[in-house]
């Protein structure tokens, strides 16, 4: 009988479903070796949990004695700056909408105009008059 060129289906899946069970069954026989390793790597967890914490809490001190902050108090601090710059903002904001602004128009306004021709008017030579002897 000819071979097709063409795969079985069916075969495919069985193969597939051979080679999973396979290593399903080899992973359940190394089942204890797994144990083992996740107690020892919960343990090591543990560990560097305490020492983070021991190491934290030694920071800690030295920043005291040396009466710096710490990053707790730098994380309150910039959460507080932010809330001011925030509200510095807001305020500005209703400032610049409160401010009336002059009219857009190509004509100059007449009050600068006049300003500027009595401040010329002052700054001018007085004149020199002759007086009869």
């Amino acid at each position: 009988m000819a071979r097709s060129f063409l795969p079985d289906p069916l075969e495919l899946l069985r193969l597939a479903v051979n080679r999973l069970e396979g290593r399903a069954n080899m992973q359940a026989g190394r089942g204890i070796e797994i144990d083992q390793v996740m107690k020892t790597l919960q343990q090591m967890s543990g560990l560097s949990l305490a020492l983070r914490q021991a190491v934290e809490l030694a920071m800690e001190g030295a920043y005291k004695r040396l009466n710096l902050p710490s990053s707790r108090e730098f994380a309150e601090m910039q959460a507080t700056l932010q809330r001011l710059e925030d509200k510095l903002d807001r305020l500005l904001v209703a400032q610049a909408v409160a401010t009336p602004r002059p009219p857009r128009t190509r004509k100059p306004a007449a009050e600068p105009m006049a300003a500027k021709a009595a401040q010329a008017r002052k700054t001018a030579a007085p004149s020199r008059r002759r007086t009869a002897p």
